[in-house]
């Protein structure tokens, strides 16, 4: 009876010892994956590499992608590429990588060194494709949003668009820096892209541009107004307040 008695003893004792334990673990998961956790983005930047945004991919656009890699975290994809007069045709991202999660079985030192050495390839990739100095002769914007669309077609992830550019849209077809922007014109443009399936889907996907200009302010607003109803038909989370000269608050808050 006693021996039987010491074994009821064990159990309940191994049984509270793992059930603490479980605890424990539990606590740490939530320390670390806790329920306000923020979900992990997929982080689409592209860089205008026109001539006439030789200065601002030295200035501006370094300034503006200096806090989107401030702001990465656990488990974001961030992809890099180029807007050129080539971009659908071969597009070859820059940069397509995943930030490191932690697991609760992780080391930490070996996580902390994957963690740094990922981002180090990142900024590295992207400063040396800062620094260039020959700029391409045409802007295709839009065609490079068909890329973004790719892109994003099976994502799961909350999905975020930078675009580093002028906006000014420099194509054999569309001119924006010669053409007048009006109604009409953006309505033209729209129609003709529709009829050639090459309005992109970009549903669900939050949009900034930054190093944004224009000749004049008039200019300015006129192709802001474009992208406003281009981004609109594409049902994209466009907004004004994030389109301008700097990217002053990316996703501050979020």
């Amino acid at each position: 009876m006693r021996r039987w008695r010491s074994k009821l003893f064990l159990i309940i004792f191994l049984g509270s010892f793992l059930f603490l334990g479980s605890m424990s673990r539990d606590a740490d998961a939530s320390s670390i994956f806790g329920k306000d956790k923020k979900p992990s983005r997929a982080i689409v930047v592209f860089v205008d590499m026109s001539g006439s945004t030789n200065k601002a991919r030295r200035t501006v656009y370094r300034n503006a992608f200096d806090k989107i890699y401030q702001n990465l975290r656990q488990g974001d994809r961030i992809v890099v590429g180029t807007i050129t007069s080539h971009s659908y045709i071969d597009f070859k991202p820059v940069v397509d990588a995943e930030i490191p999660k932690q697991s609760l079985w992780d080391n930490r030192l070996q996580y902390e060194q994957n963690l740094a050495k990922t981002k180090k390839n990142v900024r590295k990739s992207v400063d040396r494709l800062l620094s260039r100095k020959r700029g391409t002769p045409y802007t295709e914007i839009l065609n490079s949003l068909n890329v973004v669309d790719t892109i994003f077609h099976s994502e799961k992830r909350t999905k975020i668009l930078v675009i580093l550019s002028d906006m000014i849209q420099d194509s054999k077809q569309y001119k924006f820096g010669r053409h007048k922007i009006s109604n009409k014109y953006i309505s033209n443009v729209i129609r003709n892209q529709k009829e050639q399936n090459l309005v992109p889907n970009l549903a669900d996907v939050k949009v900034y541009a930054a190093g944004v200009s224009a000749s004049n302010s008039k200019k300015f607003r006129s192709i802001q107004k474009f992208w406003s109803r281009y981004f609109k038909e594409s049902k994209a989370d466009f907004s004004t307040h994030r389109y301008g000269h700097s990217l002053i608050e990316f996703e501050k808050g979020s």
